[in-house]
């Protein structure tokens, strides 16, 4: 469904990622892992058009350009941040409804002609937000300012608005830092749930036991280079992964 080719990123004569390939079937929940500074967030910024780029991207057998954040959005691709990206000025549920592609009837223009309209399709907005906001385990708080959130809210606060934009991909950074033990454990079953309703996730973390409870498969990078790919068990027993993250 997802196909990458060659993606390379680079700052002068550095590399940060250098010619990374890698697909993502249906439902599927990939890993990537890697030591700090091997490339694995670069990665999903390249992916998501968010920082310059070389290579090729596939999305349901449509070639994506690259370097052009709006092209894999529009293809159903979608991410959170290492840093969760949540308006403080905003409701939670205002946050959310950020996410929603449906723009029909928000204008001037439709509030005026088309009032009627405007209201059922905000109303729709409105209950997509409150069952995202639900799933999530955040539907108390739905009309309370988002300032103020313990770290862990706003972790999910950034992903209900995620889902509520209906991806067919989510790519994940670091999701669970800073999450204790039992809200790691939370998230991870709610991961397997977005899985099991079809959604195609890549995620990114360094909570190699979290990591192996939710993936199929896993890429490992070592400076901006695939090193492993296969199920959890492979990679981690592959000694070019043990030196990586052990030395030898």
């Amino acid at each position: 469904m997802l196909r990458a080719a060659d993606i390379s990123v680079h700052y002068g004569g550095v590399y940060a990622v250098k010619k990374v390939s890698f697909e993502l079937r249906e439902g599927e929940v990939l890993g990537i892992v890697g030591p700090n500074g091997s490339g694995k967030s670069t990665l999903l910024n390249a992916i998501g058009g968010l920082t310059r780029s070389s290579g090729s991207l596939d999305i349901d057998g449509t070639a994506i350009p690259l370097n052009r954040p709006a092209r894999p959005r529009r293809a159903g691709f979608l991410r959170t941040f290492q840093t969760p990206q949540v308006f403080t000025e905003l409701s939670c549920i205002e946050n959310v409804m950020l996410s929603a592609s449906d723009r029909r009837g928000i204008g001037l223009l439709g509030s005026f002609l088309s009032r009627p309209f405007m209201w059922r399709s905000e109303r729709a907005r409105i209950d997509n937000a409150k069952a995202a906001l639900d799933r999530v385990g955040l539907g108390h708080l739905a009309n309370r300012s988002a300032e103020g959130l313990a770290y862990g809210q706003n972790r999910h606060l950034e992903i209900a608005r995620a889902i509520a934009a209906k991806p067919k991909y989510l790519a994940m950074d670091e999701p669970s830092a800073g999450l204790n033990q039992v809200e790691t454990s939370a998230l991870a079953n709610l991961i397997k749930s977005f899985a099991a309703d079809g959604v195609t996730i890549l995620v990114v973390d360094h909570k190699i036991d979290f990591l192996r409870g939710i993936c199929s498969r896993m890429l490992v990078l070592q400076l901006g280079e695939v090193i492993a790919d296969g199920s959890p068990d492979e990679v981690f027993a592959n000694p070019a992964v043990v030196d990586a993250y052990l030395g030898v």
